[in-house]
């Protein structure tokens, strides 16, 4: 009798396990079940063509432009198409090919190597368990979800406590919004917003806080009251924001935002969004890492709704895994924003069902951190998703 079995990749061992194969077949097999493709950019006419070779030569294939064939340009963007086992080999040759053969093997051998291993962060020693909850607490009058709803001071504290009550490993407290054309407020002002809340909250809770701030003065006198990590939307873009970081050994979020809040959402244009982010991100963690920030203590953020469209926000859900090419833990922060509204048609206050099915796609496609304002409805679902990623 027939009986089908449609497995993911991460499953394979397994299901060779239990017909019986063999440890050494199942080692060498399951290297064979796990397909890749791997953008390379601008890679050298010469390597493309020598690339083309070897990869054919290996059983798998190789994509390179059309005016490679007319020997018509300086280089190209090559599509890889190829097995683990076949990259094993591939990269192999390639070491002993003339050009740049041996560094686009080390390449490629660091982007799988990143996106294989499991994500990890800690925080001044403290590991904490991935995927994690990040609950949002806006401690502002103008937040496009919630507003002025948590602006007073004991309100702000108490939502925290809460959220802390419903799961959330992470509070990050803002103090300035963020959204389309809001205003920007003084680093006094923020400052005043935000402190005496991670004071009391520091002070009550062993979770986890985040500042949501670009300024390194306030980032500097949050860690001062008790801060564990900064969530930066501009990225380290900032003169002495990553020296700071590194000097206090705190943790940072690197986010990627085409332009300014104040204009972000105006006409943003992007020639591959996927491909771009990833190489703004790839360059500020290399910054990051530079100043003497702990590869550990940081994680990236593709920026859903921060200069982006809604077709640019839905491809970056889609491609999610991606990220992880880049070896870092990926925050993902889809929670209530307007692609959500303009795909449904909903105002902000319904966007609760369609918020917790992109935390959960989000979770299923290996996020690391997301960032809700739902917090006990986010965790369950993201328990539920883990349950089954588990099995």
């Amino acid at each position: 009798m027939f009986n089908a079995h449609i497995r993911n990749e991460a499953k394979l061992k397994s299901l060779m396990e239990s017909i019986g194969v063999s440890p050494e077949g199942i080692d060498l097999m399951s290297k064979k079940g796990r397909h890749y493709i791997i953008k390379l950019e601008n890679v050298p006419i010469k390597d493309a063509i020598i690339l083309k070779q070897e990869a054919l030569s290996v059983g798998g294939d190789c994509a390179l432009s059309w005016a490679v064939l007319g020997l018509n340009t300086d280089s190209t963007d090559a599509v890889l198409l190829l097995t683990e086992r076949q990259i094993e080999i591939l990269t192999k040759k390639m070491e002993y090919q003339p050009f740049n053969g041996k560094r686009i093997a080390e390449e490629i051998r660091e982007t799988i190597g990143n996106y294989e291993k499991e994500s990890a962060f800690a925080l001044q020693g403290r590991k904490m368990r991935l995927p994690a909850v990040m609950g949002i607490l806006n401690v502002t009058p103008d937040s496009f979800s919630d507003g002025g709803k948590y602006h007073d001071f004991e309100r702000a504290v108490e939502r925290g406590k809460q959220m802390v009550k419903e799961g959330a490993d992470i509070i990050d407290i803002g103090g300035e919004s963020s959204r389309p054309g809001s205003r920007r407020v003084s680093a006094a002002e923020e400052m005043e917003r935000i402190i005496p809340v991670i004071e009391a909250l520091r002070e009550e809770t062993d979770v986890i806080i985040s500042v949501d701030t670009y300024k390194p003065e306030v980032a500097e006198r949050a860690i001062d009251a008790g801060a564990d990590m900064i969530n930066d939307i501009y990225g380290l873009r900032k003169e002495g924001m990553s020296e700071l970081i590194a000097e206090h050994g705190v943790g940072v979020v690197i986010m990627h935002m085409q332009g300014d809040p104040e204009n972000m959402q105006e006409n943003p244009s992007y020639g591959d969004v996927v491909g771009e982010v990833i190489e703004f991100l790839r360059k500020q963690t290399e910054i990051a890492v530079k100043a003497g920030i702990e590869r550990k203590s940081i994680v990236i953020d593709p920026g859903i709704g921060f200069g982006k469209t809604v077709e640019h926000n839905l491809q970056i859900m889609k491609e999610v895994g991606a990220f992880r090419s880049l070896g870092y833990p990926v925050l993902i922060g889809a929670s209530r924003k307007s692609f959500i509204g303009k795909t449904l048609d909903l105002p902000v206050e319904e966007r609760l069902e369609a918020s917790v099915a992109m935390a959960s796609l989000a979770a299923a496609k290996g996020a690391s951190i997301i960032r809700a304002h739902d917090v006990r409805e986010t965790v369950r679902a993201v328990k539920m998703i883990m349950a089954v990623e588990s099995i």
